[in-house]
């Protein structure tokens, strides 16, 4: 099953539940456990509470109705700061903040080697366990607030994938080859973050993985309100809702190329299982099975590319086509309060009179809507190449299968 938007949102409240100091703890939050949430069950595959450095964390792997766990994507949740813990605090201070994954716990000692590994470095022995034992499986992260900068350097430190909320950006503790990484996979991270949002709002946007949200909650609430998981909202399909206001625009976009790249990953991943299917066959890969897998993550590839050009595109033409309304709007608006000022003139004599200030239909609406459709062509002309492109490679696997029938009845 695919994990959708609000099941990660659950999911990384459910981490803040390993957390015996906090008030939603719950005992039964152990490996092997199952429970259900928000219409979804989930099987516990590993936890950790870590009692030096305050770090919580479980993988889990959703279960369907027939109670079978599915651990094709596994999740791992990170929890957030408990702010009653002082280990927690430490961690926002010293890693957040200052950029150390080394934690000093005993301030007065500050130089006497008292400093231990503190949440991030155990957040990556974590996510090594988990993907050691399920080396198989895709594995996203998600939390919250810390737990959203944990699992945003996880993704990144490891290629998977992340989608989390109000985080502040762990750029500060990545890796190079993390952040190259980042530079070459746009849309594999996702950080919802609520516009008025200052504590999730820390430390910019260096991962890239900023989705910035208004969410019109207005001003009068303190900056702890602005921060909660529970702010967020989510469709039918378990689609986080955006607000359709002006200055979400580039937020919705940035949401539809995340959907892409997810879908893309999907596409790889069932490749994978097939590249398997066909080794286990016994003999290797045939040079047939080799140019079907090419091919086919060439097509996702397009698939992918192609997604993400129309949702980038649908907004551009949106705002060309909004512009040419405008320029229409202004016209008229031009012309009524000329026929009012000049209530005794003909409609030539206005027109004559517009034009020798040089404000004509021509200049002001005919010649910005030509420039604005060329270059809407120009833009649909762009995502008609894509279009080609995938037909192209499809009828190239259909021809491969259509002359290799022993593949095709391994594709089934």
């Amino acid at each position: 099953m695919a994990i959708r938007d609000r099941q990660y949102n659950k999911l990384g409240d459910a981490a803040y539940w390993l957390d015996p100091k906090q008030g939603d703890y719950s005992p039964t939050m152990k490996k092997g456990n199952s429970f259900e949430l928000d219409g979804f069950n989930y099987k516990i595959l590993k936890t950790e509470n870590n009692s030096k450095n305050g770090m919580q964390a479980m993988a889990v792997a959703p279960v369907d109705k027939h109670g079978k766990v599915d651990t094709t994507e596994i999740v791992i949740a990170y929890a957030g700061t408990n702010f009653s813990d002082a280990k927690d605090r430490a961690t926002d201070l010293q890693t957040v903040i200052q950029g150390n994954k080394k934690l000093e716990l005993s301030p007065a000692h500050p130089f006497k080697g008292s400093k231990i590994d503190g949440q991030a470095i155990s957040a990556q022995k974590f996510a090594n366990e988990v993907k050691a034992q399920y080396s198989n499986s895709v594995i996203t992260t998600t939390g919250h607030s810390l737990g959203e900068y944990l699992a945003l350097m996880i993704a990144a430190e490891n290629k998977w994938r992340n989608v989390g909320f109000n985080g502040p950006d762990p750029s500060n503790i990545l890796s190079d080859e993390a952040k190259k990484w980042i530079e070459a996979n746009p849309g594999m991270l996702a950080n919802y973050r609520n516009r008025a949002d200052v504590i999730g709002n820390f430390g910019g946007n260096g991962t890239g993985a900023e989705i910035k949200v208004s969410m019109e909650m207005g001003s009068h609430l303190n900056i702890v309100d602005y921060h909660q998981l529970s702010n967020w909202a989510f469709d039918k399909n378990g689609k986080l809702k955006i607000p359709n206001n002006e200055y979400n625009q580039e937020a919705i976009v940035q949401q539809a190329e995340r959907y892409a790249m997810t879908e893309y990953i999907s596409k790889l991943y069932d490749l994978e299982i097939l590249q398997k299917k066909f080794q286990a066959s016994g003999g290797g890969i045939s040079t047939n099975e080799q140019i079907y897998l090419d091919d086919s993550r060439a097509l996702a590839a397009v698939e992918t590319a192609m997604a993400e050009f129309k949702a980038v595109t649908a907004h551009v033409i949106k705002v060309y086509q909004e512009g040419m309304d405008k320029v229409e709007k202004i016209w008229k608006e031009i012309l009524q309060e000329a026929r009012r000022v000049g209530d005794m003139l003909t409609e030539s004599e206005i027109l004559a009179e517009l034009e020798s200030v040089g404000c004509t239909e021509k200049r002001l609406v005919i010649e910005p809507c030509e420039a604005y459709q060329k270059k809407m062509n120009k833009v649909k002309k762009m995502g008609s190449k894509f279009d080609h492109l995938a037909k192209e490679i499809k009828q190239s696997i259909e021809a491969l299968k259509q002359k290799d029938h022993e593949l095709a009845q391994q594709l089934g």
